[in-house]
């Protein structure tokens, strides 16, 4: 059974900051955001009218979409893209004809999916960095309380060398920092955006479709990559590498403390 929207048990497994990051509505507003980058960007480059951009902005809007209706035509259509371009066009089509044609203009469906998963991993590194900064901090506090807290080091869960319990606490803050350092260089490096339109050339562009990409990257406060790169999952691996890593690392911090405050043990409360 999914947690991911329980009300009842999705608090005992995310943080209210991530459960808003990963929401259904935040996923579509952020294909949404591209939508209206992509035509800010167009107008910015003489690629549409100047008028379109407005209307497809203020079309952009995830609560003017049925998220249940969207997800039933993907089973359709085979991926949220294409309904949710169909859907966009149409609103704006309400307010503006004209404007409808330039919806999603030079792009394809996977621009859009692949931009807003980088947009959704930017939040959520986001809200993991105010957290490790709180546990980081944490453990440092307490590491400079407990420098002369003599406790028992184990070698296979046996008795070794006495230790200061301030350096166990020190390396789970180094860990954790660790763990920081490798999401800030994903954030700034690896999450860049995706746009390369049907065939990756950009040919319903012409000879603007590099200058539209510079002027999306900006829009949306994405690296620009040197080529698009969709079909090379890369930067999708890496990510859950990154994540990975300080979920092990958390798991440690977690097994270690358990073992810790055994009533037997006692070195922890």
């Amino acid at each position: 059974m999914s947690t991911a929207l329980s009300p009842l048990l999705a608090p005992m497994l995310s943080s209210a900051a991530m459960r808003t990051v990963c929401d259904d509505a935040a996923t579509l507003q952020n294909m949404l955001d591209f939508e209206a980058a992509l035509a800010r960007a167009e107008v910015a480059c003489g690629v549409i009218p100047a008028a379109g951009a407005g209307p497809i902005g203020a079309a952009c809007k995830a609560e003017s979409f049925d998220l249940a209706a969207l997800a039933d035509a993907a089973t359709r259509s085979g991926n949220l893209a294409i309904p949710l371009v169909k859907a966009l066009t149409a609103n704006v089509a309400k307010a503006d004809a004209e404007a409808a044609r330039y919806v999603h203009w030079g792009a394809t469906s996977q621009d859009v999916i692949d931009t807003a998963t980088m947009l959704s991993l930017r939040a959520g590194i986001d809200a993991l960095l105010a957290d490790l900064d709180r546990a980081v901090a944490g453990f440092a506090k307490l590491a400079r309380a407990h420098r002369n807290t003599a406790v028992v080091a184990r070698t296979w869960l046996q008795h070794a060398l006495p230790m200061p319990f301030a350096l166990k606490l020190a390396e789970y803050a180094a860990a954790l920092h660790r763990s920081r350092k490798r999401l800030l260089r994903l954030r700034r490096e690896t999450l860049a955006l995706q746009f390369g339109g049907a065939a990756g050339t950009l040919a319903a562009l012409g000879d603007k479709g590099l200058a539209v990409a510079a002027a999306l990257a900006r829009e949306l406060n994405l690296p620009l990559p040197d080529a698009p790169w969709h079909t090379h999952r890369d930067r999708i691996a890496e990510a859950a590498s990154v994540f990975a890593i300080l979920a092990g690392s958390c798991g440690k911090i977690a097994r270690d403390v358990s073992l810790m405050m055994q009533t037997d043990v006692g070195e922890a409360f």
